[in-house]
């Protein structure tokens, strides 16, 4: 319980900040990211006690597999990276 009012405690923080970000803009993405890393590991061993005692975990499991994909967004927000957002031009998709 208390790690779910933890993990639900940084959203609302993640959310904050984001709101805030785009109201006023004068700081990095990535400080705005930093609940997301901090919800992500926190989440990786709430799914390993939940696995242990049979509990269904939903929420813990979106962010624990998502940290790659949070940290790769901040990044790009930022533009420290220059990759396109639409990654099927480098797996060229085609139907």
């Amino acid at each position: 319980m208390l790690i779910a009012v933890g993990l639900h405690v940084l959203l609302l923080m993640f959310e904050v900040l984001v709101c805030d970000r785009v109201a006023r803009g004068n700081y990095f993405w990535l400080l705005v990211f930093m609940p997301l890393f901090f919800v992500s590991p926190v989440s990786v061993a709430a799914c390993v006690w939940g696995f242990r005692h049979d509990r269904s975990l939903e929420l813990e499991v979106l962010c624990s597999v998502n940290i790659l994909q949070f940290i790769f967004i901040a990044l790009k927000l930022d533009k420290i990276i220059n990759w396109p957002w639409l990654i099927c031009q480098f797996l060229d998709c085609r139907k």
